[in-house]
């Protein structure tokens, strides 16, 4: 976010349930997190501003197809079981699955996701960039 001058500390607090949708295991926060940064960089504040938010959702409908392809799903449960753990770990549901989270490095693990969303949200800008 700082690199394009989006957003500030109450952005990232804003998006503190977002991993997993509350960890759900529906969409995963690295989507969202990515379709944040879009709306911030292509949209507007004039929510009348339909130009703008045909931009962003073009960025969208860019993102979306780039994220999937790169880690198999947009669903944080196909991603954790197929990508980061081999399984689908629940952490919220019970103290044993956080303990079990906590072990297989959960925290760190799912930040690749993460990553690779920031990276390819940063790539659709920087190609409006160069347009």
């Amino acid at each position: 976010m700082e690199e394009f001058g989006l957003g500030n500390t109450d952005m990232i607090k804003a998006l503190s349930p977002f991993p997993g949708f509350g960890a759900t295991g529906r969409i995963c926060g690295a989507v969202s997190g990515g379709l944040i940064v879009l709306g911030l960089y292509f949209g507007s504040d004039d929510m009348t501003d339909y130009s703008k938010t045909g931009v962003a959702i073009d960025a969208t409908r860019k993102f979306l197809p780039r994220f999937e392809e790169a880690l198999g799903s947009i669903q944080c449960d196909e991603i954790q079981e197929d990508v980061v753990f081999g399984r689908f770990m629940d952490p919220r549901a019970s103290k044993e699955n956080m303990q079990a989270f906590i072990a297989a490095e959960g925290y760190a693990k799912c930040a690749l996701p993460a990553a690779i969303g920031a990276r390819l949200a940063a790539e659709i800008i920087i190609e409006s960039m160069e347009e």
